[in-house]
């Protein structure tokens, strides 16, 4: 429960200046010597050699390639290693396992929570001071943007899902949150996020076809999301309608991606085999006034990769970026067994990997540790590979796993 807390309080600004209550190598300090803690509770535990190798090929592609100046690149990889021991089954036993369990229902609980309270916030400034302010739990548009898209997943998946014993009032409070988190989401302006939400929400309603009498419920919190647009007016739709008219203005539609794109591909030119070294970077490209106006090799400051896939590609060239495919065709086909062996978790998952994923073509947080989409996806691949299922076996031809006493 503490680490969940200091991880959206770290994301969120919760605690107000959070940096001045635990700096931030105290927070990575505490999330590295957990999994140390709980791996000396127990003799056995498992090593996934998949994630052992990518993590190799990360090395070895620092090794081999200078690390731009000030960039943290070392460092980097080593709070990466460090929370994939927390977080991923890169590392694991009884004991980890179930802390990860305990971590993953409080992250889910808290951040819903952060979404509500984000819409509770901005009704009472809107009453009080006359002037609604959406961003103050979560200061950046986009991440609680992002927040919000999987929020509105997960509680899609607890609708359709349903329980025999679920209250009207419950079901109220969902189909509620849900109309909020939709309305959060539009307002943060990341037509990524909204993208991976439609992709997730079609899975669901592929999976779960035969209970139509579960969507009324879904298209009544639909409805209300539409209807809360309408009132509010404009400035729900600010961001993604200014997004929309700088891609027509420059005949993109993905113009704000396209340079970081265009950058990462160059990079991964430099070197295909292993890339340019791990989370470095060697070209800039910075959009302001619909133009470019900084390209520039060798830079020392830090720059959004703009991608996961294309990051991983770059970083750690065609040997890393295989192992990531690998990876997560084994996920999927993870889900997919645990779907068929009747796990009720298995679509929520298989939802929200489909929500990452598709994601992760437009933001870049798969290498960097101190993303919260970077915690949110790892804690989840840990729970899609959770050994301690009695209805699942896990295929380790595809996700790799060695016993290790």
């Amino acid at each position: 429960m503490l680490i969940s807390l200091i991880e959206i309080g770290r994301q969120t600004y919760v605690f107000g200046n959070f940096s001045k209550i635990i700096s931030p190598n105290l927070c990575y300090a505490i999330f590295c010597v957990t999994p140390l803690v709980l791996l000396s509770m127990t003799k056995r535990f498992t090593v996934n050699w998949i994630l052992v190798l990518f993590c190799a090929v990360g090395g070895v592609s620092l090794l081999l390639n200078r690390p731009v100046d000030n960039h943290y690149s070392v460092v980097r990889f080593c709070f990466f290693c460090g929370m994939l021991c927390l977080l991923s089954p890169l590392v694991n036993s009884i004991h980890i396992q179930s802390f990860r369990s305990y971590l993953w229902r409080y992250v889910v609980r808290l951040v819903q929570l952060v979404v509500i309270l984000s819409i509770i916030l901005y009704l009472k400034t809107s009453l009080f001071d006359g002037c609604g302010r959406m961003f103050m739990v979560v200061r950046h548009p986009m991440l609680l943007s992002s927040f919000a898209g999987f929020a509105a997943v997960t509680v899609s998946s607890r609708l359709l899902r349903g329980r025999n014993n679920d209250s009207v009032a419950a079901i109220c409070f969902d189909c509620c949150s849900l109309a909020a988190s939709l309305l959060v989401m539009i307002w943060g302006g990341s037509r990524g996020t909204i993208l991976s939400v439609c992709a997730a929400e079609i899975y669901l309603f592929i999976i779960y076809y035969d209970r139509w009498k579960k969507l009324l419920w879904l298209l009544l919190a639909l409805a209300s999301t539409i209807v809360i647009i309408s009132i509010v007016g404009g400035d729900a739709t600010y961001r993604v309608k200014k997004k929309f008219e700088i891609s027509k203005a420059n005949n993109s539609l993905i113009f704000s991606r396209k340079q970081l794109w265009e950058s990462r591909l160059e990079e991964f030119g430099e070197k295909p085999l292993l890339g340019i070294g791990f989370t470095n970077v060697t070209r800039v490209s910075t959009l302001y006034d619909n133009k470019i106006v900084d390209v520039t090799p060798h830079r020392s400051s830090m720059e959004e990769p703009g991608s996961s896939w294309l990051s991983v590609l770059s970083n750690t060239g065609i040997a890393g970026f295989c192992i990531v495919v690998v990876w997560t065709v084994g996920l999927f086909a993870a889900v997919r067994k645990r779907r068929k062996g009747g796990d009720v978790n298995a679509p929520l998952f298989g939802a929200l990997l489909i929500f990452m994923a598709v994601g992760g073509l437009f933001e870049g947080w798969f290498l960097y540790a101190g993303s919260a989409s970077f915690f949110l996806y790892w804690l989840l691949t840990s729970m899609i590979l959770d050994r301690s299922c009695p209805r699942y076996l896990i295929n380790k031809s595809l996700i790799g796993t060695w016993h290790t006493l």
